[in-house]
Formats: C-alpha cells, sequence, structure tokens
C-alpha cells in the first residue's frame, strides 16, 4: 500500500530496521516474526496483519502510525526529544502557544536550515546550539 510518501510498508519497515541497526534476523529474534515473511513484507508482497504489525514497530520501537505511513508521525522524534528533555504538554493550548515560539524563533534566525544547522544535534550534546560551546 502506497502513501503520500510514496513508499509502501516494506520501505518504511526496512528503514526503521536500518535505523534501529537490525539484521531481518535479529528482527526475527526481537518480533518472533519469520525471517522469510519479513523479506517478503520489505519486498512489498504482502501486507503484515494488525497483530504483526504491532509486533513490529514494539520490537522496533516506533510507532505503528510511521510504519503505515501517517504523515502526522513526523513530529514524533521532536515530541518524545522534548519529553526526554523534561517537557511535557498538558493541553492543546499549550501545544499551540509552543508551535508559535518555535515558529517565531525559526523566523528570527532566517529560517529552519538556518536553525537546524546552527544546532549541534549529536545525543550527547544535549541539542545544545554549537555558538555556545
Amino acid at each position: 500500500m502506497l502513501t503520500n510518501d510514496g513508499k509502501h510498508f516494506g520501505n518504511r519497515l526496512r528503514e526503521a530496521r536500518l535505523k534501529a541497526g537490525l539484521s531481518q534476523s535479529e528482527l526475527e529474534e526481537l518480533s518472533g516474526i519469520p525471517k522469510a515473511r519479513l523479506s517478503r513484507y520489505e519486498n512489498g508482497h504482502v501486507e503484515p496483519s494488525i497483530q504483526t504489525l504491532a509486533r513490529l514497530s514494539s520490537a522496533l520501537n516506533v510507532s505503528e502510525a510511521s510504519l503505515l505511513g501517517n504523515p502526522h508521525t513526523i513530529m514524533e522524534p521532536f515530541f518524545n526529544t522534548m519529553t526526554e528533555r523534561g517537557v511535557i504538554l498538558s493541553t492543546p493550548e499549550q501545544g499551540v502557544r509552543l508551535a508559535h515560539v518555535v515558529a517565531d524563533m525559526i523566523s528570527a534566525k532566517g529560517g529552519l536550515e538556518a536553525v537546524v544547522g546552527a544546532v549541534d544535534v549529536n545525543e550527547g550534546a544535549g541539542g545544545q546550539f554549537a555558538s555556545s560551546r
């Protein structure tokens, strides 16, 4: 099944597996899904059942929605990072206010590429601006 990103489930599954640093054999061990079936999913020959989708997402530590190509999942890493850094949004209004702050910051810095280029996103750096070192 192709989605808006032009990829089928198998492409997203393979990308998630590789990002997790796993071989198909390792994913088989973690998920209990035979390697031959994983290969068929990745090659786009078959689609998983809902139960299998849940097992794969759990084994890969990704959301089911991201494996299905939901466009909203692009924000998952942003919110996961915010949560890891202690920023918890309790209401939709807080989410809107945060979005305005982030959008204003991006605009003030000259665009998203200027902001992203100025941030050291290495895990150990805690996402500090490069100029603060």
